[in-house]
């Protein structure tokens, strides 16, 4: 049983260590110009695209690109779509949509890229606790929901802190019927936007 945890964490380290190069789109956004930040994020979603599309029509392409990233493809992405394209449109939209308060978005941003990325290391690494249809732990949803609440006194009142980690930490445990590394930020943001 050890040895197969220590092998879903490994797998779950490497995926994640890919996660969380979406860092830069928070640290981009707040470097660079608005449109520059639109531009540029509009771009990667468009060629992640392309390289699906190629990888997905090409089976020869598709099993290099496997064995070139092995485990960072979930089984159910091997002959699918993956879900980073999902991460990418998600950063592209928060980005766009909700320009009028910068904190506001770069701690969407943030939650995409650390808290998606604690809560699953966290979960297969100490997770006991199952709850849900998805097979989420209780001890990763914590962690997820302690480093939103940690990012979001850096960037809004504490009582919003609380109610942004508490909604970000639901959407990323609950099933809903679209991924929730797409609805995550933009639904985050669009609630601080309103009640902010």
């Amino acid at each position: 049983m050890r040895m197969f945890v220590n092998e879903n964490l490994k797998k779950e380290l490497k995926r994640k260590s890919l996660h969380l190069l979406t860092i830069l789109y928070p640290v981009l956004y707040n470097v660079l110009p608005y449109a520059a930040s639109v531009i540029i994020s509009a771009t990667v979603v468009i060629i992640d695209l392309i390289f699906e599309t190629i990888r997905l029509l090409y089976p020869s392409v598709n099993k290099l690109l496997l064995r070139l990233f092995e485990g960072t493809y979930r089984e159910k992405e091997k002959d699918n779509i993956s879900t980073l394209i999902w991460t990418l449109s998600g950063a592209f939209l928060t980005i766009l949509l909700f320009s009028d308060n910068k904190n506001i978005v770069t701690l969407s941003l943030l939650y995409l890229a650390l808290g998606d990325s604690i809560a699953a290391v966290v979960g297969v690494a100490f997770g006991k606790i199952k709850l849900g249809s998805r097979g989420k732990s209780l001890e990763g949803s914590l962690a997820f929901f302690l480093i939103a609440f940690l990012c979001g006194l850096f960037y809004v009142k504490p009582e919003y802190a609380l109610l942004a980690a508490f909604i970000a930490a639901a959407i990323e445990f609950l099933p809903l019927p679209l991924d929730d590394n797409f609805v995550l930020p933009i639904f985050v943001a669009g609630v601080l936007t309103i009640v902010v």
